[in-house]
């Protein structure tokens, strides 16, 4: 089961080809975002309707929603979004790119705080079109002190750097590098693959933001 959470404007296809590059299964959810307005907008209600349409064709037990979210209340608008994530089913996949920005900050926001919640992230671009997955870094994460060491050196390597250069870098013994690099990944601050016998690891985006901030 997938829960798909996407803003919607005018432009359904902003929707659509994201949800698409999916596919679209029994038992899908989707929840259309719109802003709380008492402003009469044919053109939004018709790219919800194509957006029911398009779906219908391809699998009729898909569920198509609306959700309203307060536009001019940004904190109401944050747990509106959150309370979404919250309270979806199966695989949650957030879409950006489409509706009003005054729910696609809230929805960034709610999105960026509950990233251990979300599956995948798609964004439709307003540049060429295409459709990308985001990986969302997860702004909550946090080293434990011991291996903040470990952390700090494989940011100053050369990336992918292997756990052996770690080690000379930090001084310590390569099982506690070992150890460490464990911990970092389960956070989600580092990567690791082995090439041959040799283990190399590099830093993520949520790695290099936490480094960022407590630098």
């Amino acid at each position: 089961m997938r829960t798909y959470i996407a803003p919607i404007g005018y432009d359904s296809t902003r929707v659509t080809r994201p949800i698409l590059s999916q596919g679209i299964e029994r038992d899908t959810h989707i929840d259309l975002l719109i802003p709380t307005t008492t402003t009469d907008d044919s053109r939004g209600a018709q790219a919800i309707d194509d957006v029911r349409r398009m779906v219908e064709q391809i699998e009729p037990n898909v569920d198509v929603g609306t959700t309203e979210v307060p536009h001019d209340d940004f904190e109401a608008a944050i747990e509106a979004c959150g309370s979404l994530i919250d309270d979806a089913n199966g695989e949650v996949v957030v879409v950006f790119g489409g509706g009003a920005r005054d729910i696609f900050l809230p929805l960034t926001v709610a999105a960026l705080s509950r990233t251990h919640q979300i599956h995948a992230s798609y964004q439709f671009s307003d540049i060429d079109g295409e459709v990308r997955e985001r990986s969302l870094p997860n702004l909550t994460a946090n080293a434990p002190a011991q291996t903040r060491s470990t952390l700090e050196a494989i940011s100053t390597l050369e990336e992918p750097v292997s756990l052996t250069a770690v080690t000379d870098a930090v001084d310590v013994s390569k099982s506690t590098i070992t150890r460490h690099v464990k911990v970092l990944e389960r956070q989600g601050l580092v990567t690791s693959e082995t090439h041959g016998k040799t283990k190399v690891v590099e830093l993520t985006t949520t790695g290099r933001l936490l480094l960022s901030r407590t630098s």
